[in-house]
């Protein structure tokens, strides 16, 4: 019922072998963490007697030679192996019109290594979620996502956005307007909207928003970031099953 879709490209310039990079207790670094929580959501869908999304297909994506032969060990995994044209820094949008052709069930969750702290729990309660708003408000698309309510301004626009300022020029943040972004954690949606509208998400995608007690909608963007999941990798209880 469910295609688990992650892109894992080769060639990181801010961090150099991010995907792979060595982590306390993890050879293979983020691709690892990240199929060891997958793994882990399958097997919580499993028990779950009332859950109607039992079907799980993960599907990593790569280019990378290390990838391909780490990701052969997991006899659950499908493996894509990405061409040349799709393993390019401005190649999303081709990838995005692939990922029909790649995964084989109704729906699509695209995901990536780089959100570490969103883990077994937080997929299954996104998807739980999901299915339960389009079932009551009929949405065909929702991403992962932090809120913002805080004062925002447009240097391009030159205008506030978190407001109106002719309605009033300096309202409470909790009446400032709800602006969200993506996280890049989770992007989910029916193989239908991919092949309407050429992406992940339709127009007018619902945003989910993810738990900031525990930092799951973290992204993976330079090095002092990775520097910080390895402190917590050590010494955070979340990690504490890779302990050894």
């Amino acid at each position: 019922m469910i295609s688990i879709f992650i892109p894992i490209r080769s060639g990181s310039k801010r961090i150099k072998n991010k995907n792979f990079r060595n982590l306390p207790n993890l050879k293979f670094g983020l691709t690892e963490l990240k199929l060891i929580q997958l793994e882990k959501l399958r097997n919580i869908i499993k028990k779950k007697k009332n859950f109607d999304f039992k079907k799980l297909e993960i599907i990593v994506s790569t280019n990378c030679k290390k990838i391909k032969s780490f990701v052969k060990r997991y006899s659950w995994i499908k493996l894509h192996e990405r061409n040349a044209k799709l393993s390019t820094d401005d190649s999303v949008d081709e990838l995005i019109k692939e990922v029909p052709k790649i995964c084989s069930e109704k729906y699509i969750l695209w995901t990536h290594v780089t959100s570490p702290l969103f883990d077994q729990y937080d997929y299954f309660n996104f998807i739980k979620y999901f299915f339960r708003l389009r079932k009551s408000k009929k949405i065909l698309s929702a991403f992962s996502a932090d809120k913002i309510q805080k004062f925002l301004f447009s240097k391009r626009k030159k205008k506030w956005i978190s407001h109106n300022i002719k309605n009033r020029k300096w309202p409470r943040t909790q009446d400032l307007n709800e602006l969200y972004y993506a996280n890049s954690a989770v992007f989910m949606a029916s193989r239908n909207v991919y092949l309407k509208y050429d992406n992940r998400l339709c127009n007018s995608p619902h945003p989910i928003t993810t738990d900031l007690n525990h930092e799951s909608g973290f992204d993976i963007d330079n090095i002092e970031d990775f520097n910080k999941l390895k402190e917590k990798i050590l010494y955070d209880k979340k990690f504490k099953f890779l302990q050894r």
